[in-house]
C-alpha cells in the first residue's frame, strides 16, 4: 500500500514453502527475511550475501519450531514470508496516533541498540533527549506522507523506521497498538507521560516543554528473554534479584511469567552514558535461569 512512496524500495511476498527453492541469483542482497505476520522479531534473519542464504533460511526455520505454540497464528504466522532489501541507518520505534482530523501525533520515541549486524532482537530500546531530537521531525513528515496512501483518523499505531541522512524507510507499521512487552511505559519513566491518556483524550504532549525539562540520562528499557536455545518446560526458575544487580539505576523491575511466552523481566533503568546498554548488549542469560533436574527411572 505504501510502496508508491517506495519506489526503488526491493521487497517480495512468498509462501513459506517454496522459500528453499527460490533462485538466489534473482535476490538483490544484502535482505531481510521475516514472517509477514510477526512479533518480537521471531524469525527475523538478515542475510548479507549468496553464502548466507541457506544460514539464514535454516535458522528462520528453527525460530519457527522453537515458538510453535508460544504465539496465536494471528500474532505469529508462518505461511507467508517477505523478503525485502536489507535498509541502512541508525533505527527508531515511534509510538503514536492520527486524531479526528488525520493529524499526526508522537508519543513516543525511542532509538534501538543492536549487539551486531546480524542481531534482530528486542533486547535493548532507549530514549533521551538526543535520540527525540535526532528523529522527530523526519518522524512526523513520515507520519504526514504514510497519510497521503493511509487516510487514518482516531487510530493508534506503533511504527518502526530506519532514517540514513534525510531518508527514512520504515520497517514496519504495527495497527491499533502501541510498543509491546510493555515497552510504552520506558516513554512513563523518561517523560512522566501516559501515551494511552492522550491517544484516548485526544491530546498531544509539548515536545519542547519536555525537551526543555528532561535531563541528560539515557532512559532505557531491557527486554530479558529465555534464550532460544533453551527448552522453557526445563527451567524451575529465574534469579531475579541476581539479574536486577546487572543494571546500575533500576527505574522499575517486572518479573514476568515466563512459562507462556519465554519473557522473563522488563527492566527499566537510568544511565549516564550508553556504556551500560553496550556491555548488556552482550549479557549472557542463562547463569540467571535454575534447571529442572532430570530424573531416569
Amino acid at each position: 500500500m505504501t510502496k508508491s512512496l517506495y519506489p526503488d524500495f526491493y521487497f517480495q511476498d512468498i509462501d513459506l514453502s517454496i522459500i528453499s527453492d527460490l533462485d538466489k541469483n534473482q535476490i538483490p542482497f544484502p535482505v531481510v527475511i521475516k514472517l509477514n505476520i510477526g512479533y518480537s522479531s521471531v524469525g527475523v534473519q538478515k542475510v548479507k550475501n549468496e553464502q548466507d542464504w541457506d544460514r539464514a533460511v535454516n535458522q528462520l526455520k528453527a525460530d519457527l519450531l522453537h515458538s510453535d505454540g508460544l504465539y496465536d497464528s494471528e500474532v505469529v504466522g508462518s505461511q507467508t514470508v517477505l523478503i525485502e532489501e536489507w535498509i541502512q541507518g541508525e533505527e527508531y520505534a515511534m509510538d503514536g496516533y492520527y486524531n479526528q482530523d488525520g493529524e499526526p501525533v508522537i508519543l513516543n520515541v525511542f532509538k534501538r541498540l543492536f549487539k551486531d549486524d546480524y542481531d534482530t532482537s528486542d533486547r535493548i530500546y532507549y530514549t533521551s533527549k538526543l535520540a527525540i531530537n535526532e528523529i522527530y521531525h523526519d518522524a512526523l513528515r513520515f507520519m504526514r506522507n504514510i497519510q497521503t496512501v493511509l487516510p487514518l483518523r482516531n487510530y493508534p499505531v506503533h511504527f518502526e523506521i530506519r532514517q540514513k541522512g534525510n531518508r527514512v524507510i520504515p520497517i514496519e507499521i504495527n495497527p491499533l497498538r502501541f510498543a509491546g512487552a510493555g515497552t510504552t511505559d520506558l516513554g512513563y519513566h523518561a517523560y512522566g507521560m501516559n501515551m494511552y491518556e492522550h491517544y484516548f483524550s485526544g491530546t498531544k504532549p509539548d515536545w519542547d516543554r519536555i525537551l526543555e525539562e528532561m535531563d541528560d540520562y539515557i532512559y532505557s528499557f531491557f527486554f530479558a528473554e529465555v534464550p532460544l536455545e533453551i527448552n522453557v518446560e526445563d527451567v524451575a526458575m529465574i534469579d531475579h534479584d541476581g539479574l536486577r544487580h546487572e543494571f546500575g539505576h533500576v527505574l522499575e523491575y517486572r518479573q514476568l511469567p515466563f512459562q507462556k511466552d519465554r519473557s522473563m523481566a522488563n527492566i527499566f533503568y537510568g544511565s549516564e552514558n550508553l556504556n551500560e546498554n553496550l556491555q548488556l548488549l552482550h549479557l549472557d542469560l542463562i547463569p540467571y535461569l535454575t534447571i529442572k533436574h532430570l530424573v531416569f527411572n
